[in-house]
């Protein structure tokens, strides 16, 4: 099915939407992953993302999963509060519905679908008598005898404009129903078949008991699942540019050393053995030489289906004092400073194919003194730098593994009871659809946001989708609402794109996104030199990239040097968000073109 041709059932024909549209747990985005015909010939399973209740929590779904023997075929796995599973339309409405606020719309069509089969759905498509009131129908239930007559008109269009949406994604993506219209006689069965096999629970809208003792929780409570959405595709979105910045001056006059500060790069992974990912000995010999890597730690999150195996899961839950060994790439016997025995973890360290995450992890943190050439160094050449692998080797991940590599940065650092792991760089680009999600809250943004509240620094790239089409401007133009996720989150540092060395003069790059957000929010927060940036690049290379991708490193960099010069500032992220935006040099830009301006390394520090 079109895109355009599913709005209109979705949203109406209107000029505003209909009301049963906002408030869908199913998203458009995850209806409109549903809606094709497969080429196999088979029912489409796509990859979604259910967010629970925390009142709830995942146990629940996963049971039911196990229940009902759909663990192999959906492959459910549970990170915090969100489960990712392959579901197809009938698991779907079946399944996952009743556990949502479409409950009630899902036991009136089960209901209707059970008396009068296919012929009852065809009527109910055109029908406007109310469902209670059609010939055959079951009374009252006790709960409704409340209900008014308009409520029950209400109900009625609400349960027209559900099985509308149903039966045309139906219609269009069912094989054997191919060529077949909505309104023949086999989609109608077909969809009544679907209906009469819905799993209704008493649980299913049970609420939960109130912690504090005081009864039973907001009504509103009462639905373990809050949406479904698309595992959304992410893709990847010294140096020149250390003076831009004023990184050079900031580190001399107030002799910064970032060796005690860690970050990381959740990205598609850093070249570990990389020479600018080193400590280098420089004075105790005539040339330099490498003493240890700078890079501790390294995970590999890229499909973590197939990462965490069935045996690091807790029936389908990661339980992380079980599954982060799985994830671990074995760095030290790669790097030669220790034998495998001596090492329990379980994944052979392998050179990045992408360049994009050494690129990112080089403009951080490299520090390089190449005999004979000109000294190479990032924006901290001494910081520690954690290595999360969420893009393969094309390039492109999904959603829902960075949302496991968030929480499993949270984790750690409970574990060690400190800030091993200060700050994030999340120079990634989820596309934000604005007519499928409320901005800054879809699950990547959600897991941003908690794990600033952890106290970790979140940096995230505004994207490169700031221009639309051609070279040159005409017959084209600039967009505006163009951040995609993470950078929508409210509280991570958004970074957008300028010039590495003249950003006075150019002004914000073309191809920096722009705000404001879908719902009215200032973004970007910071502009940072992202066109043509020096960095290294897998297999001892060093290359020019450019991208709010880079730039988005470049404040990284910024806030390790604030933290290592001030470590009370270490677990406030908000304030540093606040200095860096507040001492931040003004272009003369548009304030959603440019956020608060160029990042000021030294003006920064200085304001402290």
């Amino acid at each position: 099915m079109d895109r355009k041709r599913l709005e209109e059932l979705f949203y109406g024909k209107g000029p505003r939407p209909v009301p049963w549209a906002t408030d869908c747990p199913v998203r458009f985005d995850a209806l409109l992953a549903l809606a094709h015909a497969p080429e196999d010939g088979t029912e489409p399973r796509e990859d979604l993302i259910l967010a629970i209740n925390e009142e709830h929590g995942v146990e629940q779904i996963l049971q039911r999963f196990r229940n009902l023997n759909m663990m192999n075929d959906c492959q459910p796995i549970a990170s915090g509060s969100f489960i990712a599973a392959k579901l197809t339309l009938r698991e779907l409405v079946q399944t996952v519905l009743p556990k949502t606020n479409l409950n009630r719309v899902i036991r009136d069509a089960h209901d209707l679908a059970n008396r009068q089969g296919g012929s009852g759905i065809a009527d109910a498509l055109h029908d406007d008598t109310p469902a209670t009131a059609r010939p055959g129908a079951v009374p009252e239930r006790a709960s409704d005898v409340h209900d008014t007559s308009a409520r029950r008109h209400e109900r009625t269009r609400h349960q027209r404009w559900f099985l509308r949406l149903l039966t045309a994604i139906v219609a269009e993506s069912y094989p054997p129903l191919r060529d077949r219209r909505p309104s023949d006689p086999e989609v109608s069965g077909e969809v009544a078949g679907m209906l009469t096999g819905v799993h209704l629970e008493p649980e299913d809208t049970e609420r939960p008991a109130d912690p504090a003792g005081q009864g039973v929780l907001d009504h509103r409570q009462r639905y373990p699942i809050l949406s479904v959405t698309a595992n959304r595709q992410a893709s990847s979105a010294v140096v020149r540019s250390r003076a831009t910045v004023k990184a050079d001056a900031a580190e001399q006059v107030f002799s910064v050393n970032c060796s005690s500060i860690g970050w990381a790069v959740v990205d598609s992974g850093i070249d570990a053995r990389h020479p600018a990912f080193y400590d280098w000995n420089t004075a105790a010999t005539p040339e330099p030489t490498p003493s240890r890597s700078r890079i501790p730690r390294a995970f590999n999150f890229v499909g973590v289906r197939r990462t965490l195996s069935l045996d690091a899961l807790n029936d389908g839950r990661i339980d992380w004092p079980m599954a982060l060994p799985y994830a671990e790439i074995d760095l030290a016997t790669d790097l030669g400073t220790a034998q495998p025995s001596e090492v329990p973890r379980y994944q052979r360290y392998t050179t990045p194919v992408d360049p994009h995450g050494t690129h990112i992890a080089g403009i951080i943190g490299a520090w390089w003194p190449r005999p004979g050439q000109e000294e190479f160094r990032g924006i901290c050449p001494r910081i520690q730098l954690y290595d999360f692998r969420v893009l393969g080797d094309e390039g492109t991940g999904d959603e829902f593994s960075i949302v496991t590599a968030l929480q499993a940065i949270r984790y750690i650092n409970e574990q060690a009871g400190r800030f091993v792991i200060a700050g994030v760089n999340i120079s990634l680009s989820v596309p934000h659809d604005v007519a499928s999600h409320s901005t800054g809250w879809t699950p990547v943004c959600i897991e941003c946001d908690r794990l600033v509240r952890s106290g970790v620094v979140v940096v995230a790239a505004a994207g490169n989708s700031g221009y639309a089409g051609a070279v040159r401007t005409l017959g084209k133009d600039y967009r505006g609402a163009s951040i995609s996720d993470p950078g929508n989150a409210e509280s991570v540092i958004t970074v957008g794109s300028t010039h590495r060395s003249n950003p006075y003069r150019h002004g914000v790059s073309y191809f920096s996104s722009r705000g404001p957000t879908g719902d009215g929010r200032p973004k970007p927060d910071l502009l940072a030199p992202g066109e043509d940036i020096d960095g290294p690049v897998p297999d001892q290379g060093i290359a020019a990239l450019h991208g709010t991708s880079q730039a988005a490193a470049h404040v990284s960099g910024a806030a390790a040097m604030l933290l290592a010069r001030n470590r009370e500032l270490i677990g406030r992220p908000e304030r540093i968000k606040q200095i860096l935006c507040g001492t931040a040099t003004d272009l003369g830009r548009e304030r959603h073109f440019q956020g608060s301006g160029l990042v000021d390394v030294l003006r920064a520090m200085q304001s402290v």
